[in-house]
């Protein structure tokens, strides 16, 4: 170890007074040569940076002075890097003066000490003199303050000093272009004309600048433009070979939506590991997960690429969205055959597949089987339990981990609060909400704003509110997560209260904030104030933003402004699906079906891949204007052309399609064929349909398929058997059917008040005991003071008796009665014991002796309860 070593290590820790006279005589005489271990040093330039290391361990200015004397005595404080340090030393301890005076001495074209000089100021917030610094125009200078007002998100100062460089070079251009690819704003557009405004200055871009613009591209989504960066490095050959570039083309059509472009990338080249996982990840970002797993093979086979460890956490992450739990196990599998060592970045992805697959004890294994649990696996192991309503035991393993000695960070408090947000858990988190305070986590603006958003989707608006108010530093997040909480909670005119307030403390509003307030000012009707926003948003230059753009879109439909709607859609230059699926619902909601057919068209013109919803839209407007080939060509074309898997909702339109256009017959096969596995809530609307038209034959053969699956199934409204006595009664005894075994009230509450109340027949508790409910898996559970009365209103059964329709009536009556042997229904004994005898008198005991006779198998109940209300 040299002298200069040792008195670097002994001087750091050491600030005594009696010290620093050692340490300055022992400096002195080494920056001399007079000391004996000189020879051991190969020059004194050559321990230069080790020199440096001397200013770091001072804190006290006037003992740095000292040091720095001793170096201006020796003719050393006019090296660059020693100057910089010194230069450093001197701002950290305050004394700017100082550090400028240093500055000036040694002044010179070096960009480091540029660098130095200013993040100085820039930490000691003196922005007034990292200006003056840069106020002769010098491109290096510019070039380095550009670079550090963009690290601290200064993007319009970094502007204003990038105009005032007189002659700018490739490097000023490169800066200011970089500067833009670090925000997401709309404000990155200006890059382009910089790019334009360099190329007519004869200046070629380079790879480092094209890097920056396809970055800027793909966070704004800008297709066309990043086509033609790509075109233009492959006409300059720039970058050929090049895997950074390489990365940021495959990266650029990823964040567009350009999968098929960024996998043809890839097929035409070499293909490196960091570009296909560039494509796996954004297929990922985008919900693609099902293409993602299969380039997997094509990686591996085709192009002999070896996957890493972010390669597989990428796929398998992909398996968690999918619930491929088969696929993530071979996955492990493989790892084990190959004897992969097994990371925790490996581990963490498998538990998160497993967990999310509800194997959470396929997760416990694996985590217990970690060596070292970093806070990262903890996060995912709490997370998994959360998933898995598995409260209890994320918080039980939350206080585990503090007391293994592992801190929880901001991640774990986040997580837990956005999980009992969602799960509408207030109890738990008002948990976490004092956990957080205990433990410090509450000084983070980001746990605070979470904590506000956990309230308010809890429905406490008030503490969210207090909350909010009590925030000494809001930012962007906090002042949007609050307009949120009262849009959910119906509090529209909070929000538009909110929107212009925030503008007042000088909050910039993003698209989320924009796209909440048009939002409520859509609720409330309010077209002037959304007439505001709007021009706001194009001041902004926020007008090619695509979700704010959409969500007007929206918004002036919504508010019946159609024209105005198609207006602003045919005047964006770029459409995403959501713009497309916004202009097809604004076309929808006004009854412009025509107009949705000649959108969807059109969207498949343009090869533009349409969703679950745009179908859901599109086969609605089919069904409202009664074009049944269109329906069946653009149903089949999901699954054929498309590879979209039909839901519930898109059956259901096709059901109703088919019921408005009277192919009832169609409509009946295409449900039974159909994949679903409940298939009630389609059968229900056909029974709608077969209602309308007069179908009685296949309304009770999807009755019998209504009762075949399951009496908990829902019932059909009123409408559906208003205008027929037999078909009133059977679809009444599936309707009470389903009332006394569980289902949910609100799904068989209509058919109780449509029809007039006539006497019923009650039970006394003596012959409860009787009830038997024949299906065992269906229990019959009542309440001590309810009582069991047969829910079959006596007019509309005699009456049926009396028709023609008998057969019908009986077949619907024995299959409630399969599963049940009195149907049940609660209703206070005493109450309809005097209600009946008020009303009704010897008539309606003469009802229910006749409907006793017709129905042997109740009539000893009838008869007791006749006799006993007589």
């Amino acid at each position: 170890m040299t002298m200069l070593s040792i008195l670097v290590r002994t001087f750091a820790g050491n600030t005594s007074s009696k010290f620093n006279k050692v340490a300055l005589l022992k400096l002195s005489r080494w920056l001399s040569g007079s000391t004996p271990n000189t020879n051991s040093l190969s020059s004194k330039k050559h321990n230069f940076d080790k020199s440096a290391l001397l200013f770091q361990g001072c804190a006290d200015v006037r003992f740095l002075k000292k040091i720095h004397a001793n170096v201006f005595t020796h003719g050393l404080c006019w090296d660059v890097i020693l100057g910089s340090k010194i230069l450093s030393c001197y701002a950290n301890l305050g004394a700017l003066h100082e550090s400028r005076l240093v500055f000036q001495k040694i002044v010179n074209d070096d960009i480091s000490l540029w660098n130095s000089a200013m993040v100085d100021y820039f930490r000691a917030g003196v922005h007034a003199d990292s200006l003056k610094l840069a106020l002769s125009g010098n491109k290096f200078v510019g070039s380095s303050l550009i670079g550090l007002y963009s690290k601290f998100s200064k993007t319009n100062d970094s502007r204003g000093v990038f105009e005032e460089i007189i002659n700018k070079d490739i490097v000023a251009y490169t800066s200011m272009i970089t500067g833009y690819s670090e925000t997401v704003d709309s404000i990155a557009w200006n890059a382009f004309e910089i790019a334009t405004d360099m190329l007519q200055n004869n200046l070629e871009i380079n790879r480092v600048t094209l890097v920056s613009l396809l970055q800027i591209a793909g966070n704004l989504g800008a297709l066309q433009e990043g086509k033609s960066l790509h075109c233009y490095s492959i006409r300059r050959a720039i970058g050929v070979s090049d895997d950074i570039l390489e990365t940021s083309i495959v990266n650029f059509y990823t964040r567009c939506g350009a999968y098929q472009s960024a996998a043809t990338v890839l097929q035409n080249s070499k293909g490196t590991v960091a570009s296909w996982n560039a494509l796996l990840s954004g297929l990922n970002r985008a919900g693609q997960s099902f293409n993602a797993i299969q380039y997997l093979p094509v990686m591996l086979h085709e192009h002999k690429v070896t996957p890493d460890s972010v390669t597989f956490a990428n796929v398998l992450s992909a398996c968690a969205e999918l619930c491929y739990f088969c696929f993530a196990a071979s996955i492990h599998a493989y790892f084990i055959r190959r004897f992969i060592p097994m990371d925790v970045v490996l581990t963490t992805a498998l538990i998160e597949v497993y967990t999310k697959c509800t194997r959470v004890m396929r997760s416990k294994y694996l985590f217990d089987q970690l060596i070292i649990k970093d806070v990262v696996s903890y996060n995912a192991m709490i997370y998994g339990y959360l998933q898995n309503d598995m409260a209890n035991e994320a918080t039980s393993l939350l206080n585990y981990m503090m007391a293994e000695g592992v801190a929880p960070d901001f991640a774990t408090v986040l997580s837990l609060l956005a999980a009992f947000a969602d799960q509408r858990d207030l109890v738990r988190g008002r948990w976490i909400h004092g956990f957080a305070i205990r433990h410090g986590f509450c000084s983070d603006v980001d746990v605070e704003n979470q904590i506000l958003y956990m309230y308010s989707a809890c429905g406490k608006i008030a503490a969210a509110r207090a909350i909010f108010d009590s925030l000494e530093k809001k930012n962007l997040v906090s002042w949007t997560a609050m307009m949120k909480g009262c849009l959910s909670n119906g509090h529209a005119d909070e929000v538009v209260q909110l929107f212009q307030v925030m503008q007042k403390y000088g909050e910039k509003p993003d698209s989320v904030s924009l796209v909440t307030a048009v939002q409520a000012v859509s609720d409330l009707g309010h077209l002037n104030g959304l007439k505001q926003i709007h021009c706001f948003v194009y001041r902004s230059l926020l007008e090619k933003d695509k979700i704010t753009a959409n969500s007007l879109i929206s918004a002036y439909a919504k508010c019946g402004k159609l024209d105005l709607s198609a207006g602003l859609f045919f005047s964006l230059k770029y459409r995403n699906l959501d713009t497309w699926n916004a202009m097809i619902s604004a076309y929808a909601m006004h009854g412009f079906h025509i107009n949705v057919l000649e959108m969807f068209k059109q969207m498949e013109e343009e090869n533009i891949q349409p969703d679950e919803l745009t179908f859901s839209t599109v086969l609605t407007a089919c069904s409202h204007a009664g074009l049944v080939k269109d329906g069946w060509r653009i149903f089949n074309s999901m699954t054929s052309v498309y590879s979209v898997l039909p839901q519930e909702e898109h059956y259901g339109c096709m059901v109703d399609l088919l019921g408005r256009a009277g192919h009832l017959e169609d409509g009946y096969k295409f449900i039974k064929l159909s994949t679903l596995k409940d298939k009630s809530t389609i059968f229900c609307a056909l029974l709608s349909a077969c209602r309308t038209h007069g179908n009685t034959r296949l309304a009770h053969a999807i009755s019998k398929e209504l009762l075949e699956h399951g009496p908990q199934n829902p019932v059909p409204g009123q409408t559906s058997w208003q205008n027929d006595t037999a078909w009133r009664l059977t679809l009444h005894c599936r309707g009470v059917s389903s009332k006394l075994v569980g289902a949910d009230p609100g799904a068989t509450q209509s058919w109780i008040e449509a029809v007039v109340v006539y006497p019923t027949l009650c039970l006394p508790s003596s012959l409860m005991q009787r009830t038997e409910v024949h299906d065992p898996q269906i229990p019959l559970k009542l309440a001590p003071n309810q009582r069991v009365f047969c829910g079959l209103h006596m007019e509309i059964v005699l009456e049926a008796l009396r028709s023609s329709t008998f057969q019908s009536v009986i077949a619907g009556l024995m299959a409630a009665r399969s599963a049940i042997s009195i149907v049940a229904l609660t209703l206070n004994y005493k109450m309809a014991r005097k209600n009946r005898m008020q009303n009704h008198g010897k008539g309606g005991i003469n009802r229910l002796k006749e409907f006793s006779r017709h129905l042997p198998h109740v009539a000893d109940a009838t008869m007791a309860e006749a006799y006993a209300l007589k």
